[in-house]
């Protein structure tokens, strides 16, 4: 018995010792472990806030350098009166007289200038500033912004004479590379991307017609090259695309690559076959297709037999195949248009407006209104209206008055020059090799879906005319309450090769 009450004490003192040693070492966290691990440490707190619709902006951390003196330190003087304005469409005269400045004073801007910057042609967006004594109007100080990394300025020296310079800010350029996902909203995609607004225009400048980011798909990607420029430490511009890749969300289409290169001829941005598009980009609405009818003011009408000029080109492929913008634009009108079927107009810069008709549907979620690129779609070939058969009849008008669509020289290009081709081939090779290298973008996290509400009661039935006004929808061809909107003028009267076609009274469904 002695031995068993020994056992027992023997037991309970190792069970508290073991206790003690417990209450004398904390329990390991693993949660806090991971927490604190460098990898966790980068991934910041983003993580804890659960999933998100916004994609994850890579900002690029910027240092801000001191710059020189600028007009608006003078602001701060009661005797001083600063008037600014954009130079718009004005002449530098004009702009500045608008502001009240005296002509004597414009001419002593202008002096103060000779020989460094003339004012004879001044971009749209050009800002200029003045300083002047606000009792006698006479100029103290000037400044005129072209952009942030070209900003020129006039002060009033010890004599009373305006000086100008053209101010240092510091100009630097860095090599940019990065890549995006193309979601709903496309300034999104590109801050996610670490990506400055001025990318597009950049992008656009390089595609020079080929496309428009205005076509660039939801559920596409981009990788590219670039060079940014910097004023005093911050970002100025995007300078140029070194190189670029588009690819479209359809793995069915190829992708589109452009390269910038500088040879002993040729110069500007290539695609891979080593050529680059001529006379400002226009594209052939249905590529590939042959051109089955020319455009002819003094056409014979072959069923009328009368004189019925036939005013725009015609393009023979089967139905159904996809029409697209000849060039970036507002879609002007969707709709039936008599001859001319269901018919898509855009209105492009510089007075010019396409049309294509006979379309057999339309895209997805065209409107008027709305802003497309070029080669984005616009439609489908068909043979609504008066037509013979499928076939796309496309017009193009300046200023209201039809001409011939094949001057604007549709998928027009320029051949790499032989001398350079060696070289623009190794250029290629390097720098495909660097878009391959790029990461491609992840898309942005799916937002959550919020919950499901209770469906709301459904309405008392309608009797006699209400149910009978119910069931007639308000809408019209290009979208709801537009029974007053009507076809371009002249829609329809240069076609009439069959009088028959396509019940047009209401629009086409949309794929």
């Amino acid at each position: 018995m002695t031995a068993v009450f020994g056992g027992i004490f023997g037991l309970a003192t190792l069970t508290s010792l073991i206790a003690l040693l417990i209450q004398g070492v904390p329990v390991r966290d693993e949660r806090a472990l991971v927490a604190a691990s460098p990898a966790a440490s980068a991934a910041g707190t983003d993580g804890a806030a659960g999933p998100s619709s916004v994609p994850e902006v890579k900002t690029k951390q910027r240092t801000p350098l001191p710059g020189p003196w600028r007009i608006s330190e003078l602001g701060k003087d009661p005797s001083v009166l600063l008037v600014s304005d954009v130079m718009d469409r004005r002449s530098f005269i004009t702009a500045l007289d608008e502001k009240g400045v005296p002509k004597a004073q414009i001419y002593r801007i202008m002096k103060a200038f000779d020989g460094l910057r003339k004012f004879d042609k001044c971009g749209r967006k050009d800002r200029f500033t003045v300083a002047m004594d606000r009792s006698t109007r006479r100029v103290r100080a000037f400044e005129y912004e072209v952009s942030a990394s070209e900003i020129y300025q006039a002060r009033d020296d010890a004599a009373g004479l305006l000086k100008g310079a053209a101010l240092d800010m510091k100009i630097a350029e860095e090599e940019v590379v990065a890549s995006f996902y193309v979601g709903k909203d496309l300034a999104d995609a590109i801050r996610a991307g670490g990506l400055e607004s001025g990318v597009l225009d950049a992008i656009d400048d390089a595609l020079n017609g080929r496309l428009s980011t205005e076509s660039f798909e939801e559920g596409s990607t981009v990788r590219l090259i670039a060079v940014e420029e910097t004023a005093l430490g911050m970002f100025s511009r995007y300078k140029k695309v070194i190189a670029l890749e588009y690819r479209p969300a359809d793995p069915a289409e190829k992708p589109v690559r452009i390269y910038d290169f500088k040879g002993q001829e040729a110069r500007g941005t290539f695609d891979e076959r080593g050529r680059q598009p001529h006379a400002g980009g226009w594209r052939a609405p249905l590529p590939g297709a042959p051109v089955t009818s020319k455009f002819n003011p003094q056409r014979m009408h072959p069923v009328l037999k009368k004189r019925m000029p036939h005013n725009g080109t015609d393009f023979g492929a089967p139905t159904g195949t996809p029409v697209y913008s000849a060039y970036r634009g507002v879609v002007d009108w969707v709709g039936p248009a008599g001859p001319s079927g269901n018919l898509v107009t855009v209105a492009h810069p510089n007075g010019v407006t396409t049309g294509y008709a006979h379309l057999s549907r339309y895209a997805p979620g065209i409107k008027a209104g709305m802003k497309v690129g070029t080669h984005q779609l616009v439609g489908y070939v068909g043979s609504t209206g008066r037509s013979t058969g499928p076939h796309l009849h496309f017009t193009a008008k300046r200023d209201g008055k039809y001409f011939d669509a094949e001057t604007l020289q549709l998928d027009g290009e320029r051949v790499m020059p032989a001398i350079d081709r060696a070289a623009f081939a190794a250029a290629k090779e390097a720098l495909d090799k660097r878009l391959d290298a790029i990461p491609l973008p992840e898309p942005p996290p799916e937002p959550a879906k919020p919950e499901a509400a209770e469906p709301p009661s459904p309405p008392l039935a309608a009797t006699g005319s209400e149910a009978s006004a119910a069931a007639a929808p308000d809408v019209g061809p290009s979208g709801p309450n537009e029974h007053e909107a009507q076809p371009p003028e002249g829609a329809g009267d240069d076609e009439g090769e069959l009088i028959e076609g396509a019940d047009l009274k209401s629009p086409p469904e949309a794929m």
